[in-house]
């Protein structure tokens, strides 16, 4: 005999139920993962602001160089004038009484030297008061080099952060352009689904309401891909800028360090002739050491005079320039900036298109 187990309804097993294709919604759920704080207009705008300033901050730097130079230019006019004297003394031209007579009044004249007796002693003297001089006017030109090499590396440093800043604001763009892609896909197979349900039931509601939110993203991160796109440019041209303020440091400092290593030469050589002088044997032994050091401390402060000189010229010609070029950029980002994110909701559509067309293109490329 086969018995029969009768088995109870909740037993049996389910029966399928049969529905439309489902939707994979978690392009909906899931966030998109960007690196960094985020951005918003705000934050860009601060971020930059934030690097702009340390621009601001070496221009600044540069317009006091540019001052201190000045003052330089004038002192070594001076200082070249009274080597220009001594000198003249020294050919007997600038006095009639001839060289001694007119060594005594130039020791006259002198602060702390007046009540000297013509020497060697007084002449080495006056030539290592006018060697102290010649050196101090130097040293002050050289210390721009140390002050331009220390800003020139704060400015690459700079650029190191910006570089940063240029890789991450790409990298969420391509995030963002990805996500946009899925959305606009997720988007477009929410509102064929809705043309297959009946209209105004549960399952063309809760569709509905899936498509706004896809929408809403959609806005949202097609923004994104504006915003992160025109950080990335602004960044960039900020670069641009700082590199360039960077070099302009750079070729500046060279400039310098080769004058003053010139005038430094100089000056040492002047120092050995000043030491000779309290060697020679004679008045016409001590006055042709004395004419030798003025010759080379004027051809010291020649050099660094020349450098005073070109370094204004510098000023002028790319310090004016590179305020007024960093200046227009700042206005120019900001003012487009502002324009692009002050479009109204038809240009929003627009923007979402613009940033699907883009994803495309560049998967296009990719292949």
């Amino acid at each position: 005999m086969v018995l029969r187990i009768r088995q109870s309804s909740q037993d049996m097993p389910p029966s399928p139920i049969m529905a439309g294709p489902k939707i994979n919604l978690d392009a909906l759920d899931r966030p998109a993962t960007y690196s960094g704080e985020g951005i918003s207009v705000k934050s860009l705008e601060e971020n930059i602001h934030q690097e702009r300033e340390v621009q601001n901050t070496k221009v600044d730097e540069l317009k006091v160089l540019r001052e201190r130079n000045v003052e330089i230019n004038q002192a070594m006019a001076d200082e070249l004038a009274k080597l220009q004297t001594f000198s003249d003394y020294l050919n007997g031209t600038a006095y009639e009484g001839g060289i001694l007579a007119g060594l005594k009044s130039l020791l006259s004249n002198i602060p702390g030297l007046g009540s000297l007796a013509i020497s060697q002693r007084s002449i080495e003297q006056l030539l290592k008061q006018q060697y102290h001089i010649s050196a101090r006017r130097v040293k002050e030109s050289a210390a721009y080099v140390d002050t331009l090499k220390e800003s020139e590396q704060d400015l690459y440093k700079e650029l190191e952060r910006i570089n940063t800043k240029i890789v991450e604001m790409a990298k969420n763009e391509k995030v963002a352009l990805d996500y946009v892609l899925e959305l606009r896909d997720l988007e477009a197979q929410l509102r064929a689904e809705m043309e297959s349900v009946e209209a105004g039931s549960v399952e063309f509601r809760e569709l509905d309401s899936s498509a706004d939110k896809v929408r809403a993203k959609l806005a949202e991160h097609s923004s994104n891909v504006l915003l992160y796109g025109a950080a990335e440019e602004r960044y960039v041209a900020l670069k641009d800028n700082t590199r360039k303020l960077g070099e302009t440091l750079r070729n500046l400092g060279n400039d310098i360090q080769q004058y003053t290593t010139g005038a430094s030469i100089k000056l040492d050589m002047a120092s050995a002739q000043i030491q000779a002088i309290g060697r020679a044997a004679d008045a016409s032994a001590v006055v042709l050491e004395m004419k030798k050091s003025l010759d080379v401390m004027t051809e010291s402060m020649n050099v660094t005079t020349q450098f005073v000189s070109d370094t204004q010229i510098f000023f002028r010609e790319n310090l004016d320039s590179l305020v007024q070029e960093l200046d227009t950029f700042d206005e120019k980002t900001t003012a487009v900036l502002d324009t692009n994110l002050a479009r109204s909701k038809e240009i929003e559509t627009n923007r979402i298109n613009a940033a699907i067309a883009k994803a495309e293109s560049k998967i296009a490329g990719d292949e």
